[in-house]
């Protein structure tokens, strides 16, 4: 179940690049909760995806990278 968050996950943070993401042990690790507070995106989630949250910064970052290289 946890793959299926992410694959979400990722496809949350591709379509809403200034996400904000906030770590709870509240959420299990198969679950997520995606907000919009205000016209700001939050998506609160387990520590156990935060990993997956680094890399896929850093790959946008990446990509934001090379395109203005």
């Amino acid at each position: 179940m946890a793959e299926r968050v992410a694959e979400r996950v990722a496809r949350l943070m591709a379509e809403h690049p200034d996400i904000m993401v906030r770590f709870t042990s509240a959420v299990t690790a198969d679950s997520y909760l995606f907000s919009m507070s205000r016209s700001i995106p939050v998506i609160f989630m387990n520590p156990v995806h935060e990993p997956l949250v680094e890399s896929l910064r850093a790959a946008q970052q990446n990509r934001d990278n090379a395109a203005t290289a």
